[in-house]
């Protein structure tokens, strides 16, 4: 789909993937239950009242799914087509719809491989499109505002969700039904948006963290490398990371374990007799990083990272290094 152009306005990419933004009631529009990723970007544009008169819409889907299946696949599709529009030199920025569930993994993934010019902005919402006061047409609205403006270029990927602009390096999904789901912790937003405009309230380094030095964005080729999430808790005795060494060693290469990101107590404590096991894995030759089941933790090499963000900066990692992924 492709709204008609108008040479006044900004280009703005639109990227479709499903999620419950694009969801649809299987009862009454007053309750919970939805299907995700029924509509495609079309009827979400529609949906979204005066949309057009930001900018010049270029609507393409994706995907149409529920965000909880979300996999390195649609990643590799999005990283390609958003490197691509981006090159046009009349398109200003690009918005993706997306799930809530895995839309901070989706956005960092994207952070690290994409240059940071040109506004990627993703948007979701806690409501599906047919719900009684649905977000997603506000949280859609307010995602092309900040990728059609030049005050968000330089950013790397933001999220727009409730009036916020947040970045991928920071944001997660902090409840599991509220609309205003998604922080930014202690650092908080970049800025706002709505009525007022896009607002940037805080800045970033001139080079936003986390990105990886390679460029251009290259596809894989093969498999990406397999990163695991260990839980440590009381009792917690290894079992886990041995069946996961184990299965590494069957011969399947989809089976073989590269590393681990172990969401350790408190400040990243981890249970002895986990830590025990953890340290044959390290023997093995698996990479072991640890992170927080409380948060983010500070310092190291993943500052201000949490775990699923790890994984992904060390899938991405190990995917340089052994010439299977982004080079």
């Amino acid at each position: 789909m492709q709204s008609k152009i108008d040479i006044s306005l900004p280009k703005v990419l639109m990227l479709g993937t499903g999620g419950t933004i694009a969801g649809v009631s299987t009862a009454h529009p007053a309750q919970a239950g939805y299907r995700a990723g029924v509509l495609d970007i079309a009827a979400l544009v529609a949906a979204a009242p005066g949309i057009e008169q930001l900018a010049s819409l270029q609507a393409e889907q994706i995907a149409s799914i529920d965000s909880k299946d979300m996999g390195t696949a649609v990643w590799v599709q999005l990283a390609s087509r958003i490197r691509d529009g981006l090159q046009q030199d009349d398109v200003a920025g690009c918005v993706v719809t997306h799930g809530s569930d895995t839309l901070e993994e989706t956005a960092y993934f994207l952070h690290c491989v994409l240059p940071a010019g040109k506004p990627v902005v993703l948007t979701a919402a806690m409501r599906p499109a047919t719900a009684l006061s649905a977000d997603g047409p506000r949280n859609l609205y307010d995602a092309v505002q900040v990728a059609a403006s030049p005050q968000a270029r330089g950013f790397g990927v933001v999220c727009v969700l409730h009036g916020r602009i947040h970045s991928a390096c920071d944001v997660s999904k902090a409840q599991p039904t509220a609309v205003d789901a998604f922080s930014s912790g202690e650092r908080g937003p970049l800025g706002f948006v709505g009525a007022q405009g896009v607002q940037i309230t805080r800045q970033l380094p001139s080079q936003p963290p986390g990105q990886l030095p390679q460029t251009p964005w290259q596809p894989p080729r093969g498999s990406w490398p397999r990163v695991e999430l260990v839980h440590s808790h009381a009792g917690a005795d290894g079992a886990v990371v041995r069946a996961l060494m184990q299965a590494s060693q069957s011969g399947d290469p989809s089976q073989k374990l590269a590393g681990l990101v172990v969401l350790g107590t408190g400040s990243g404590t981890v249970h002895e007799q986990l830590q025990t096991a953890l340290d044959e894995a390290e023997t093995a030759g698996i990479r072991v990083f640890y992170a927080s089941r409380v948060g983010a933790l500070s310092g190291g090499d993943f500052d201000g990272l949490n775990a699923v963000k790890i994984r992904i900066r060390l899938m991405l990692e190990l995917a340089a290094e052994t010439g299977v992924g982004p080079r």
